[in-house]
């Protein structure tokens, strides 16, 4: 089973972007100038923007903040997903050894979603150093996910976790 990675590609930009908001300094740029200004600061910027220059809503962002606010809302919806398709897999599977690391790693992200949706409270209020404290905390998730299953990691979420 494949899961589309245009799901669970957002998290990455959510960690960034608002990880690092109080940092970009942009003057009155377009938003493809904003963009490429973020996304050549991130690890992956090749992926940074694909994700964000085929959202409408990044396209059209003309500050840093919007383009937070339109990752925190791609981040969500991707961690959504990715614990859809985990719960998915646990219940294809007979195996219970792996049916226990898909709850662990349901876990994980029911974990992360709690920090995203916390985080997005800090940014709203303008605490960004707050933001940047929970949205680390909703980065571990995916990591520890990945410890679940050491080399035995399904190719599908391997990939979604080394993306995050």
């Amino acid at each position: 089973m494949e899961l589309p990675f245009a799901l669970i590609k957002p998290c990455i930009l959510f960690f960034f972007i608002l990880g690092n908001i109080t940092f970009l300094r942009v003057r009155a740029k377009t938003s493809n100038d904003l963009i490429s200004d973020v996304c050549k600061r991130t690890t992956t910027p090749r992926l940074c923007l694909q994700i964000l220059k085929s959202n409408g809503r990044a396209r059209k962002a003309s500050s840093p903040l919007e383009l937070g606010e339109v990752s925190m809302d791609l981040s969500k919806s991707s961690a959504k997903a990715t614990k859809n398709m985990i719960l998915f897999s646990s219940l294809r599977t007979r195996d219970k050894g792996l049916k226990e690391r898909y709850k662990s790693c349901a876990v994980n992200y029911d974990s992360a979603l709690y920090y995203i949706n916390i985080a997005n409270q800090y940014f709203k209020g303008g605490d960004y150093a707050s933001v940047g404290r929970y949205t680390a905390a909703a980065l571990n998730e995916p990591i520890a996910c990945r410890h679940n299953f050491a080399r035995a990691e399904p190719a599908w979420l391997r990939e979604g976790n080394d993306k995050l």
